[in-house]
């Protein structure tokens, strides 16, 4: 499996492919195999250093994604294998303006508290 990494301020140079073998979904976890994603705004806003949320080190990129579900841990019962689904960056957020509430990040930013 290959992910791909970089460090907020660290440019285009800081974007590295990481190779890591492929993980079973544990109970409640789906893997979903990427067949397309992207270097979004918010990418190269991380990359400049620019990004106003906090980003932890080594943080993934390439968060804008497409795929299907390749298998699923026990108990999961929304999805199937086979599923195509898409990549959601804010989890928290279903609509309207962006608030710091909702802006805990997949993969991105630690979940905090605003207060």
């Amino acid at each position: 499996m290959t992910s791909y990494h970089g460090e907020s301020g660290g440019g285009l140079a800081s974007l590295v492919a990481k190779q890591h073998p492929v993980p079973q979904p544990d109970r409640g976890e789906v893997l979903i195999r990427v067949r397309a994603n992207s270097l979004n705004a918010r990418e190269f806003s991380v990359l400049a250093g620019t990004y106003p949320l906090p980003v932890k080190s080594d943080v993934v990129m390439c968060a804008d994604g497409a795929g299907e579900i390749a298998a699923v841990g026990a108990d999961v019962r929304r999805v199937a294998v086979g599923d195509r689904v898409a990549a959601a960056m804010f989890p928290d957020w279903c609509d309207g303006p962006i608030e710091v509430q909702y802006a805990a990040q997949i993969g991105g930013s630690p979940r905090w508290d605003a207060d």
